[in-house]
């Protein structure tokens, strides 16, 4: 009998300490209810959604090599983007008195998935003008799908700011493709 009445005394414990839980009462006037939640500042405005960034890079010397690619981002919602990019290198190379110089332009489209606070994972298609080196014709120029997937982190260095380390493999990697897997990008983005 003993052991009934504390295991029914205990039932009726844990019973009463997990429903005290549940608050019932009506707010207080020092903390009133927002019935019209304001949404997070990110996505009060378009321009609040958007972002811009891309990649900035050089080397100089007997090798030459410029890159350009800025980016504008949207986002869709708190870990979801969208956005498109441009893409500008130059390259000059010197042998013996002999020159080569190349340059690669175009653009493309991207889609951002932010995990893990920080971390994200991305896959985009980009379209290139290449020179066509196979070409009879000299200056010959062809266009290039790249198809890029991957993923990389970013660290904030402000409330609307941070810097972006990424690594892509081309899937569609071929001959006349301007740059081998993996591709290595840091950059920056800034929400406008």
């Amino acid at each position: 009998m003993n052991k009934l009445f504390l295991y029914t005394l205990l039932i009726v414990v844990i019973k009463h300490t997990v429903l005290s839980q549940e608050n019932n009462l009506p707010p207080s006037p020092s903390h009133p209810v927002n019935q019209n939640p304001m949404p997070p500042k990110d996505f009060r405005t378009f321009k609040e959604r958007l972002y811009v960034g891309g990649n900035v890079g050089a080397w100089f010397g007997s090798s030459t090599f410029i890159n350009i690619s800025p980016l504008v981002g949207c986002k869709i919602t708190k870990e979801f983007s969208l956005g498109v990019t441009g893409t500008y290198n130059y390259y000059s190379q010197t042998y013996g008195n002999q020159k080569f110089v190349s340059t690669v332009y175009g653009g493309g489209a991207f889609g951002r998935y932010l995990f893990f606070e920080n971390f994200f994972a991305q896959a985009g298609l980009e379209r290139l003008s290449v020179l066509d080196y196979r070409s009879i014709i000299p200056g010959s120029r062809v266009w290039v799908d790249n198809i890029l997937v991957g993923g990389g982190y970013r660290q904030p260095f402000s409330q609307r700011g941070s810097f972006v380390a990424a690594i892509f493999y081309n899937i569609n990697q071929t001959p006349l493709s301007p740059y081998p897997n993996p591709i290595i990008q840091i950059g920056f983005n800034i929400g406008l």
